[in-house]
């Protein structure tokens, strides 16, 4: 049986991992699918890396594409002969791991072992799992929320990207914020306002039964990659404090000579 039809939706993420830097990259799609119960065998290779760097990350171009070389060596393989799912792979600690769904036990090894016959400079290991849950992706591999909110804020700056806009120039953003109670709502914004937040609008949710209390904040701010993560997971943090949930942000495009 085949993957249910999805339109792949991959993202990358950083974390750390037994307090060491690791890059998540995962197919956000197969969230809307999982678990699929026909492709109930987890499958995980493991490559080690030739030339590691002092984050565990290659250190050279070469070693990127040989191990691109591999991932579409495993990903034409396993999708064609195994009708697998390849749900996200991991860079950390000086190794490369590859991750697939199918409802094979022992079929991905052999074919894994015969395509790294073609590059025999790396070593590696396989291992497969029952996982009729889908935990290694919904748990491992999925983002955390606070992840997942450095990649919604990748994604709202890729269309600012696309539209021209100069993230170095400061321009008022704003961000939006509910609570389960007027009184957190009300702490909040107090302690948003004496970090020079200002108020734009509180409201309702009439949709939101568990945080109904909405408010919008705003400050003159930049945009970069860098200062966007700091902020919201500034603000992030502050809205946890009061039983709150961060809830993204908006600003306008602004180039060079507007």
């Amino acid at each position: 049986m085949t993957v249910p039809a999805h339109t792949p939706e991959w993202e990358v993420y950083f974390c750390d991992i037994n307090e060491r830097p690791a890059c998540v990259s995962v197919d956000l799609a197969f969230e809307h699918v999982a678990p699929i119960p026909e492709k109930s065998r987890a499958f995980e290779l493991v490559v080690a890396l030739q030339q590691p760097d002092a984050e565990g990350f290659p250190a050279d171009e070469a070693e990127w594409e040989q191990l691109e070389a591999i991932e579409e060596a495993l990903v034409e393989e396993f999708q064609n002969s195994l009708q697998a799912a390849f749900v996200g792979k991991l860079l950390h600690d000086g190794k490369r791991s590859f991750y697939f769904y199918s409802e094979q036990e022992a079929l991905p090894e052999v074919i894994a072992t015969n395509i790294m016959q073609a590059f025999p400079a790396y070593t590696f290991a396989s291992n497969t799992l029952h996982d009729p849950d889908w935990g290694l992706y919904l748990d491992f591999l999925f983002p955390e929320p606070v992840d997942m909110q450095s990649i919604k804020n990748n994604r709202i700056l890729r269309m600012m990207d696309e539209q021209g806009d100069e993230h170095h120039i400061p321009r008022p953003v704003s961000h939006f914020i509910s609570f389960a109670t007027e009184a957190d709502r009300a702490a909040f914004k107090s302690q948003a306002e004496g970090a020079g937040y200002t108020l734009v609008q509180e409201g309702k949710n009439q949709n939101e039964s568990d945080v109904p209390y909405s408010i919008v904040i705003a400050k003159v701010q930049a945009v970069t990659e860098e200062e966007i993560h700091a902020i919201t997971l500034g603000l992030w943090q502050l809205a946890e404090e009061f039983n709150g949930v961060y809830g993204g942000w908006q600003a306008q495009v602004v180039k060079e000579n507007d």
